[in-house]
């Protein structure tokens, strides 16, 4: 299993241009998105607000994009299939490409973390939020990889995962407020706040040198979240099956 997991990571790490939005974009985004001003208090809030805004984009840039097109370029070529033929089958696939999203993910926000740290004047941060911010990413990483497996099983042809994986994407970092200042209402609005990427933000911002554990209903939300996901893929993949049939 080491051996596949090592080849998947390479795989998913083989799309540049995702790898770039995912892992450097963030980034580069929290630190080119800060001035400084006359004022600590102001400094640490807006160096605080960057850094919780752009971290959810992590997780969605590294999964979404690199993850889904790299499967659904294997799949249109016959690499999964040849695989599975030397017993490589879909569940060990399905096992050996999450652990190296999730080892991936990881490692790109711990880099997130040091650097921010070091770069930005934050305040200092609690171990409790240290492992807020891992356990939130995790569950959204863990989420948004059923989404990704759900869109690579679903649609056909590498074209089509390409561009339904950009629109999920955008879709998602509009949504959430990731990418320009929309305002959103009704029924549209009620979507955005079901993606739990305002509630972490929001959570961490609030008990960034907290001592105590004060996740509100963070967990909560990141677990509908997690389970509407779930549902997603079984069904996605209760059709695939027997459409084989």
């Amino acid at each position: 299993m080491i051996h596949y997991i090592k080849f998947e990571l390479k795989n998913t790490m083989g799309y540049s241009i995702a790898m770039i939005v995912g892992g450097l974009l963030p980034l580069v985004l929290a630190i080119g998105g800060y001035h400084s001003t006359h004022s600590d208090a102001v400094n640490h809030s807006l160096a605080i607000t960057l850094f919780s805004t752009l971290l959810p984009m992590i997780p969605l840039g590294l999964v979404i994009l690199p993850f889904t097109i790299a499967f659904g370029r294997d799949t249109e070529s016959g690499v999964t299939t040849r695989l599975s033929l030397f017993g490589y089958t879909i569940i060990k696939q399905l096992i050996a490409k999450f652990v190296s999203v999730v080892i991936l993910v990881i490692a790109v926000t711990l880099v997130y973390l040091i650097v921010l740290l070091n770069v930005l004047p934050l305040p200092k941060i609690s171990t409790l939020t240290i492992v807020n911010i891992f356990v939130g990413v995790l569950l959204l990483t863990v989420a948004l990889y059923l989404i990704a497996f759900t869109i690579a099983q679903i649609f056909k042809g590498f074209s089509m995962i390409q561009g339904v994986a950009m629109v999920v994407y955008f879709g998602i970092a509009i949504l959430t407020g990731s990418i320009g200042g929309f305002q959103l209402t009704g029924g549209i609005e009620n979507v955005a706040d079901f993606i739990p990427f305002k509630v972490f933000r929001e959570n961490l911002a609030n008990h960034w040198a907290s001592l105590t554990f004060s996740q509100g209903n963070e967990f909560t939300q990141l677990l509908i979240f997690l389970i509407f996901t779930i549902v997603l893929f079984v069904i996605a993949n209760y059709f695939r099956i027997r459409s084989k049939r």
